[in-house]
């Protein structure tokens, strides 16, 4: 019996093929338990596929899910992320290679966990309405996802710089803000509360990514950097 796995390009075949299904390489002598379970195993993740296939909006692109056992390093060969332009595509349940988001270098482990959360921009219009009824709204209708953000140690401190600049920010507001009213001063309360505002903008261009979409399925994410992005398939190549 011949073994499932191609020593060329490491794809799993079926046990009892001679050749590679995507290579063509010839397919060394092994084990028929070795086979059989690499037949399981190929047959699991195509189940997967299929089931993913369904999906709305992308699909899955033809190939992008690849067969397990590929080697990492070169384009992602784990499967569930792509990139479509500068924005980067994954399946919720994905992981993302261990390379830096903003520099491309390897992460060797390091990453960010992040609770992401979007919702319809058009929801925003309900602040018009009450920003009360507004936040329960959103609170409802919000997707979410908890992504592990590959991130070099270098850029894991400059994102807790500039978060902590964030915070100091708004803690100088609220000092300015008790401050003019302990003292009745209406110029320090308000540059307080400019400081609080300027804080909350400020917090949201400091975001490790920005979140362009989240469904029941998929997360599309921006502020990834291109080098990082090149090493995921394309979702219109496949």
């Amino acid at each position: 019996m011949n073994s499932s796995k191609c020593s060329g390009c490491g794809l799993v075949n079926f046990p009892g093929e001679t050749k590679c299904r995507r290579c063509g390489s010839t397919l060394s002598p092994g084990s028929q338990q070795e086979g059989t379970a690499a037949a399981r195993e190929t047959t699991r993740f195509e189940h997967e596929a299929a089931s993913y296939s369904a999906v709305p909006e992308y699909g899955l692109p033809p190939g992008a899910y690849a067969q397990p056992g590929l080697p990492r390093g070169g384009p992602y060969a784990e499967g569930g992320v792509w990139r479509d332009g500068k924005t980067l595509i994954m399946l919720k349940t994905a992981g993302l290679p261990d390379y830096c988001i903003k520099c491309g270098v390897a992460a060797n482990g390091s990453h960010l966990t992040r609770k992401l959360s979007w919702h319809h921009p058009a929801l925003y219009l309900l602040i018009v309405v009450g920003l009360l009824i507004y936040a329960i709204v959103a609170l409802i209708v919000r997707k979410s996802a908890k992504i592990d953000i590959s991130m070099c140690q270098d850029h894991i401190r400059k994102h807790r710089t500039v978060v902590a600049v964030g915070w100091l920010i708004f803690v100088a507001g609220v000092a300015f803000i008790v401050f003019g009213i302990a003292w009745e001063s209406g110029g320090s309360a308000l540059f307080g509360i400019a400081l609080v505002f300027a804080s909350a903008i400020y917090s949201t261009f400091v975001k490790v990514v920005r979140v362009k979409k989240i469904d029941d399925y998929y997360v599309w994410l921006l502020s990834i950097d291109e080098s990082f992005l090149a090493m995921l398939p394309s979702v219109n190549n496949g």
